[in-house]
């Protein structure tokens, strides 16, 4: 041990003196040099070895040197699994099954390629050096990835990295779109360029590269109206950064697919050169009415954001003066709207006139004519700021609904109901409805189980939580529906509870600046393991709101394991109002009841007729007229029910045969019919018939398949029955109720009640 100590203590003094010393020389630099010399131009190479067609591979038999600068890189994700090189002649790709080519080929570095025995071919319209495959759908031979080993074993570094050699050059889009010759591919595929003058198609300051969930193509544009594809991967680095704004140039790698169709591809986001991304004028920067009021009649297009103000007023063709303008709501005509920076202002020399094209969805959503509740809200609006009917103005709005966006919804259904049934998997959703994904990669899609289709949410497979996804109906108007409920059902597939759903109440179908109302439905719970059947959400009342709405599912979820799947399925919204029957009858004889044994004709406010008939009404006990089992309205109120009294006898003073009620004309048809029945004397039973007439043409038409019976001669004295069928008649119809007459006596015979009389229209 003391040996040992002794070592260590010098060995230690050894290291302090190496640690100290400042004598020792900097290792030199080693550059790498190319024991080898091109012999042939990329661009005589790929003459060489050109084959048409869109798949092919060969084998360099010769002793040929290449040799090129490296113009790719895959370091921000765009790029992938390729390198591209190029010369003073041409570029040329090369694929290679490796990540992280930038580590070992960085730009600007010179290689030489020995392609004896090495292989140059095509891989769906792209020329390449790659490895032979075979490609078993069309039995052809194609170039794939090689390894990075086998690339290696043929190339050879030369130098230190040198940017100056990579200049990229300068091309117009109309020099290879449209061109799928030898010659210009030949010319230009896997070249470095740059094209000039050009803007990004959809920038608006908030349009990112690409989608997080799929690489997406965005144009570029020129001055001539030509556009090129860049192709943007989704795991690029600067996927989620906004599209450059404005005009500038754009470089990077030219290629082409086998639909002849050319792209490039872009190295990082600095491959988009002297663009100004001044975004004022777009939807994220919109002018304000003073700054578009300053900028009239300079060719500026754009966004303008105001509050609508009033409309101009009608058959002013030149506003001159305040009274040109109608200030208050609802206006005159449809076909303008005035916004001002405030929505107090009432001065026109500080407004913007703007025109609601007719028959176009601006005119329909946002009329103060037809939407006086408009008045005052914020709106968005796109177009050319340049005078209109005399005074500042927006014009060539086409009133399409990419061009304006108001802060409330207008119009909406009143009646709507969504099964998912028309939807293919993994399709696009019904028709107005609107996916928005807040947070994270995850949508919602359609999926199919059982024969049964519906809307599903997961965040498994999902890349970049936390999730929030949202499925929003279409615009709802819940002032004018008949009936301001909704419902639903749901399902969930291994529930956890820090996966939410969550349901509300948008004022827009914008997450992001709608106001959002949270609901509380009923909601489908299961075992992690397991899942739920559908369950209803219960019927959700809306009468506390007025105007138009639409309906958000918003799923949310951190990053996890495991993932909960919600299912929404069968939503239901509004409908026609119930239409009832029993607040009318309570206006027969001043809402009066009769003698149970007194029988006349009586007539209600609203068309009702009753022909031997007597008038009962609900009670706590029973104590003639009253009756306990007649209860209560069907409207929910806490009213006592009226009920109308048919008589049987032959010979009533009214000429009618027997008791029989009618009702008014009922428009558009019946879809359901209910009611309630029973007797309170003591006659046997109960036996009676409901006709329904066809009243279209104004003479009554029996519709005798829709006939009802009811024959109980058993049933209970004293007892209520109740009664619903669907009926489906889909025109104006009239109602009557008659006793059948079953004794067929002169006497007061065969005597029932009918109430709470409840039809839905068609």
């Amino acid at each position: 041990m003391k040996r040992l100590n002794l070592f260590l203590n010098a060995l230690l003094l050894m290291l302090v003196a190496v640690g100290c010393s400042e004598n020792f020389d900097t290792p030199p630099m080693v550059v790498p040099h190319a024991e080898h010399q091109a012999n042939m131009t990329i661009a005589e190479f790929k003459a060489k070895y050109w084959q048409d067609g869109r798949n092919f591979i060969d084998t360099c038999k010769e002793d040929t040197y290449i040799h090129g600068w490296v113009t790719s890189s895959d370091e921000e994700g765009n790029i992938y699994k390729h390198l591209y090189i190029q010369d003073e002649t041409a570029g040329l790709g090369i694929s290679i099954d490796a990540n992280s080519i930038c580590n070992t080929y960085r730009l600007g570095q010179e290689i030489v390629i020995n392609m004896k025995d090495f292989w140059i071919g095509k891989y769906n319209g792209e020329y390449l050096i790659g490895k032979p495959e075979w490609y078993a759908a069309q039995s052809v031979w194609e170039a794939g990835r090689m390894s990075l080993d086998q690339f290696k074993e043929h190339t050879e570094i030369n130098g230190l990295p040198n940017l100056e050699k990579i200049a990229p050059v300068e091309v117009k889009i109309s020099d290879v779109v449209g061109h799928s010759d030898a010659e210009t591919q030949l010319k230009y595929q896997g070249q470095f360029v740059i094209i000039r003058d050009v803007e990004w198609e959809g920038a608006d300051g908030a349009l990112t590269f690409s989608e997080s969930s799929a690489s997406t193509t965005r144009n570029i544009k020129d001055e001539e109206g030509n556009t090129l594809g860049v192709n943007n991967s989704n795991y690029a680095n600067f996927r989620g950064d906004p599209l450059p704004v404005g005009k500038g140039d754009v470089q990077g790698i030219l290629y082409m697919t086998g639909s002849d169709k050319w792209g490039l591809y872009l190295r990082d986001a600095t491959d988009c050169v002297g663009f100004d991304n001044d975004t004022k004028g777009y939807p994220n920067d919109p002018w304000i009415v003073p700054e578009a009021i300053e900028l009239q009649n300079q060719g500026k297009k754009g966004w303008v954001t105001g509050y609508i103000v009033g409309a101009v007023a009608p058959g002013v063709n030149e506003v001159s003066g305040n009274s040109d303008i109608e200030w208050e709501a609802p206006t005159t005509l449809d076909n303008t709207l005035v916004i001002a920076e405030n929505p107090d202002v009432c001065d026109y020399t500080k407004c913007i006139a703007v025109a609601l094209p007719q028959g176009s969805n601006f005119r329909h959503d946002a009329s103060l004519r037809d939407y006086p509740e408009l008045l005052g809200t914020q709106i968005w609006v796109k177009g050319t700021l340049a005078s209109f009917l005399g005074m500042a103005g927006i014009v060539d709005n086409s009133g399409s609904t990419d061009e304006y966006r108001l802060s409330i919804m207008t119009g909406g259904l009143t009646e709507y109901f969504e099964d998912f049934e028309s939807c293919s998997k993994n399709g696009a959703m019904p028709s107005g409805w609107r996916l928005v994904k807040s947070k994270g990669d995850k949508d919602w899609y359609i999926d199919e189980f059982d024969n049964n289709k519906y809307a599903a949410v997961t965040g498994y497979t999902g890349k970049t939580p936390p999730f929030e996804a949202w499925l929003i109906t279409p615009a709802l108007d819940i002032t004018n529906a008949g009936r301001k409920e909704m419902s639903f059902l749901n399902k969930v597939r291994y529930y956890r509870a820090t996966d939410k759903i969550e349901v509300y109440l948008m004022s827009t179908n914008d997450p992001a600046t709608a106001e959002l109302i949270k609901l509380d439905p009923v909601l489908a719970t299961a075992a992690e393991a397991g899942q739920s059947d559908f369950i209803s959400s219960g019927t959700i009342d809306l009468s506390q709101y007025s105007g138009t709405y639409c309906i958000g599912f918003c799923y949310k979820s951190e990053q996890q394991a495991n993932y909960t799947t919600w299912q929404i399925d069968n939503f239901k919204f509004g409908g026609k109002a119930l239409l009832q029957t029993i607040d009318d009858f309570e206006t027969m004889n001043g809402g009066t009841p009769t003698s149970q044994s007194q029988f006349a004709e009586w007539t209600s406010t609203k068309g009702w007729r009753a022909v031997n008939a007597g008038l009962l009404k609900g009670g706590a006990t029973d104590a003639a007229p009253i009756y306990a089992m007649i209860g209560k309205k069907a409207d929910g109120s806490d009213n006592w029910a009226y009920a109308v009294h048919l008589n049987g006898k032959l010979d009533s003073p009214q000429g009618s045969p027997m008791g029989v009620l009618y009702s008014p004309v009922i428009k558009g048809g019946i879809k359901t019919l209910s009611f309630s029945y029973g007797y309170v004397l003591t006659d046997p039973g109960v036996s009676f018939t409901v006709y329904f007439y066809d009243m279209t043409t104004g003479n009554p038409v029996e519709l005798t398949d829709k006939r009802i019976n009811i024959h109980e001669p058993n049933a209970a004295k004293l007892t209520a029955y109740n009664f619903s069928k669907e009926l489906n008649i889909n025109c104006d119809v009239m109602i009557k109720v008659q006793s059948d007459g079953v004794s067929n006596s002169v006497s007061n015979k065969d005597r029932f009640a009918i109430w709470n009389i409840v039809w839905e229209n068609m």
